[in-house]
């Protein structure tokens, strides 16, 4: 399971935070339930509902697992004493809606104005019995609300000489108005402030009034809200759901996170951000009276007063978007592996306090970052993070390399409990796969085989090119019968089609984790044949695109069905292609971030007309209770975002059958230092390197898709920047690998590195300080620090070069294995040889300072 780190309640309490729960008086937290649960820097909240409208929420308690030194992340919101949500009927009573806030919880009605809310996510539970709540997932005051007596009282008019004032409503507006950190107050739909007409697509010259949702489109859209309109208790009363927050980078009009605001002309200081719970029940809000709990629902949007007052408020503090370091210091540039970035983030602070250095750092490829620490022009970084050694060549500066970071490439999963409605069934559904409807599976398992069909488009509905298929080829995974076998849960699953992965989700870009993933595939003789082109026990084979596609120095994940269709409107030919389908991200952090918004960010082979401008439909956002997404990310994005990891599993044969799998493995702590402990020497001295295969056969427990990356400093830089880069090898080997949340500490997803690893880093930042020798490096190494154990490999140093000059080198000869230009996408390379030729020199940026 993902562990989210929470944090003490002294840190809270230090800090003054209340927990909010309006109106009524607003208890402090210390009146309220808390929990601890470690992690310098991290911060847990438990809160209980109230009974303050008609329905007692007060047996609800909602834990939050960090409250405190946030920023564009995920959090874990969790609950007990709920009342379980429906499974075979249409969702419309007993669950919870989560959302982000910046306004004063004290100013109740105003506040309910800056919430992130209202795009109208579907319902995971739609086409069954009963009826879906209308309205609770928008801002509208007139849609499914016939049953309340909304004009009597339940909202506030404004005065008359004050028609706009946030908090108040006109007799006529349609819309509870989103309001901006900046100020801006959007349209309700009343006289005072009406909704404008818009083209109609479908109609040529026709015009139609907007909705509340093409109103706050002007802020935020269906594919970057986070709010969660829908979140499901289980049959025994508890909860779960992942939250994504959004810092003032994300989220502009939230601005949480931003020290000054610019508001009516004028600098102020920024908002105090919330996340609010509403929890909606199974009586009429107004009345008090029951509703059927087979037919009837619950309606209306979160807003309306009546749903309003249940809200729990959770104050939240964000890292300051400006950085922590200062930002009028000129900075040492790194750059590397994304596998880093965490970690680099979270170092950052702790390097420059006290009037430390400050860092750079831009995510670029393995190949690249081994190429730019060898240069020695202006701009270039002088020192990277890889997992690959760095083989300094004549003429070229000598390097020396220091253990960073453990971590691991994972298949990270976002799949919700989809069960088919029993009525539905040819069989009666087993009570505890009933019960786990909506809920979130943390027990998915995978074969490398499974993984390599869908890296290779080899499901019809991830192909392109069906007609090249075999007709035993399955339509989704959730079809196939090794899947179905060691994930019997999908034996019951909703039956509608779309009730599937649409595809894994993978990065753009060459990679050393990439490369890690096809040597683990290809040193299993069942995914190797597959790769290869024999058929699996039910006849499905490779898409032939791919057929010996894949070998060991592959660094990419190619998208190699190259079959597009076209759609002409206009004159203007529109294609769509496997790219526009299944698209890649532009990181593996992207990667994560899509996984948890259950949005592939592909488009449909359907070419709308009536969109504007016209193009392919977009494939839906999945709600909540209906997700189904999978990404290879790193272990750290991962975390970040909450997700959970699926178990990668040899399969259990008996006579030739699939009966299960045996040693199924997750990138925990234990599976990630096993795989370390196995390390294999390199050809460069102190540079050891993790092998797939001999992970996996050598051990019960060892992770095959860990890595150890490593920090490769430049020894001919200046000899001020040296120090610089030493102060940040410390940094890593000192605080940067105790796990916390604390300025320079070790975030989630990373092991911290054996101490022999540390006493390697700590002799690196030794050798890095003093430069390069003026001959061949010295016989025996510097004393380590008396602190670090003496134990491990001696940092790697190449030969002094004769000339700090870096020769010219064809850029075919630097990133070799990149599939791109093997099948001719000429876009694609003009991006690619745009990213990492882009990196040396100004864009470089400060991720962990706040600055880009």
């Amino acid at each position: 399971m993902r562990r989210l780190r929470a944090g003490g309640l002294a840190l809270l309490l230090a800090a003054g935070i209340a927990l909010v729960v309006l109106p009524g008086p607003a208890p402090t937290l210390a009146a309220q339930d808390t929990i601890s649960a470690g992690g310098s820097g991290g911060s847990a909240v438990t809160v209980h509902g109230r009974f303050d409208g008609e329905e007692d929420f007060t047996s609800l308690a909602v834990t939050v697992s960090q409250t405190r030194d946030l920023t564009n992340q995920a959090i874990e919101v969790t609950w007990t004493g709920g009342v379980p949500s429906p499974r075979t009927r249409a969702l419309g009573i007993d669950y919870l809606q989560i959302m982000q806030c910046w306004g004063d919880p004290a100013d109740a009605l105003a506040f309910r104005e800056t919430c992130q809310f209202g795009m109208n996510i579907g319902s995971p539970f739609t086409g069954r019995s009963g009826t879906t709540s209308q309205a609770a997932n928008s801002r509208s005051l007139t849609a499914g609300l016939a049953d309340y007596p909304l004009r009597d009282g339940a909202e506030v008019l404004p005065p008359a000489n004050e028609p706009d004032k946030p908090g108040t409503l006109q007799p006529d507006a349609k819309m509870i108005p989103f309001r901006t950190v900046q100020g801006v107050r959007f349209r309700d739909g009343s006289a005072v402030r009406p909704f404008r007409m818009i083209e109609n697509p479908a109609v040529e010259g026709q015009f139609i009034q907007e909705t509340d949702v093409d109103v706050l489109r002007e802020s935020f859209a269906e594919a970057s809200t986070n709010e969660i309109p829908w979140a499901l208790t289980s049959a025994d009363g508890t909860g779960r759901a992942i939250f994504e927050l959004q810092d003032a980078g994300r989220a502009p009009d939230l601005g949480c996170g931003a020290p000054k605001v610019e508001r009516a002309g004028q600098l102020v200081d920024g908002p105090k951000c919330s996340l609010v719970i509403v929890p909606r029940g199974h009586l009429n809000p107004y009345d008090g009276t029951p509703v059927d709990p087979a037919l009837e629902a619950v309606h209306g949007s979160p807003f309306l007063p009546a749903n309003w007052v249940n809200r729990i408020v959770v104050p939240l503090e964000f890292r300051p978007v400006t950085g922590l370091c200062p930002l009028n210091q000129a900075e040492r540039r790194t750059a590397g592996t994304e596998m880093v970035a965490e970690a680099v983030t979270a170092w950052q602070p702790g390097v420059c306090a006290n009037q430390g250095p400050v860092i750079g750092y831009s995510a670029i490829g393995d190949a690249e970052a081994s190429r730019q620490v060898l240069l020695t022009g202006v701009g270039a970084p002088g020192m990277v993070f890889t997992a690959d050694p760095v083989r300094p060549g004549p003429g070229q500066p000598p390097v020396v390399h220091a253990p960073a970071t453990l971590s691991g490439m994972e298949i990270a999963i976002n799949i919700d409990a989809n069960i088919v409605d029993p009525s539905q069934a040819s069989g009666q559904v087993p009570p505890d796969v009933l019960a786990r409807t909506g809920t979130a599976l943390n027990d998915i398992k995978l074969t490398p085989r499974l993984i390599a069909k869908l890296l290779t488009q080899s499901y019809r509905r991830d192909a392109k090119d069906t007609e090249k298929l075999a007709t035993a080829n399955f339509d989704n995974i959730r079809e196939d019968p090794e899947f179905l076998t060691i994930n019997p849960i999908f034996e019951w699953w909703d039956r509608t089609r779309s009730a599937t992965l649409d595809g894994l989700v993978v990065s753009l870009g060459n990679s050393a984790g990439s490369r890690q993933v096809w040597q683990w595939l290809l040193s299993d003789a069942e995914a190797k044949a597959f790769l290869a082109g024999t058929p699996d026990e039910h006849g499905m084979t490779v898409n032939p695109n791919y057929r010996n596609v894949a070998n060991a120095a592959l660094d990419t994940f190619p998208k190699a069905d190259g079959k597009c269709t076209e759609a002409i409107w206009d004159n203007v030919i529109y294609p769509h292609c496997t790219q526009n389908m299944r698209p890649y991200m532009g990181s593996l952090s992207e990667a994560a971030l899509q996984t948890l918004r259950a949005d592939p960010k592909g488009r449909q082979p359907t070419f709308n007309f009536n969109l504007l401008p016209p193009n392919y439909d977009p494939i839906p956002r999945k709600p909540p209770g209906a997700r189904m997404a999978m990404s290879i990310t790193d272990s750290a994005s991962a975390a970040r975002y909450g997700l959970y990891s699926a178990q990668l599993c040899k399969p259990k044969r008996e006579n030739k059958v699939l009966v299960g799998t045996v040693e199924c493995r997750t990138p925990d702590d234990d599976g990630l230092l096993a795989a370390a402990a196995l390390a294999k020497n390199s050809d460069v001295s102190g540079v050891k390197v993790i092998d797939a295969a001999t992970a996996w056969t050598k051990s019960k427990t060892a992770y095959p898709l860990a890595m150890i990356n490593y920090a490769v400093g430049n020894l001919l830089e200046a000899p001020d920047a040296r120090k610089d880069y030493a102060t940040l090898l410390r940094q890593i080997a000192g605080d940067g690998q105790q796990p916390g949340l604390a300025r320079g500490q070790l975030p989630e997803g990373y092991v911290p590195l054996p101490q022999a690893m540390r006493a390697q880093t700590m002799r690196a930042a030794d050798l890095l300080e003093r430069g390069a020798p003026p001959t061949s490096p010295p016989a025996t190494p510097p004393p380590p620090p008396a602190a670090v154990p003496t134990a491990g490999a001696l940092p790697s140093i190449a030969p002094v070069a004769p000339s700090p000059t870096a020769p010219v080198v064809r850029a075919a000869d630097i990133t070799p294995g990149g599939p791109l230009g093997m099948f001719g996408n000429l876009m694609l390379i003009i991006l690619i040889v745009g990213l990492a030729g882009g990196i040396v020199g100004p864009i470089l940026k400060r991720i962990g300072a706040g600055r880009s």
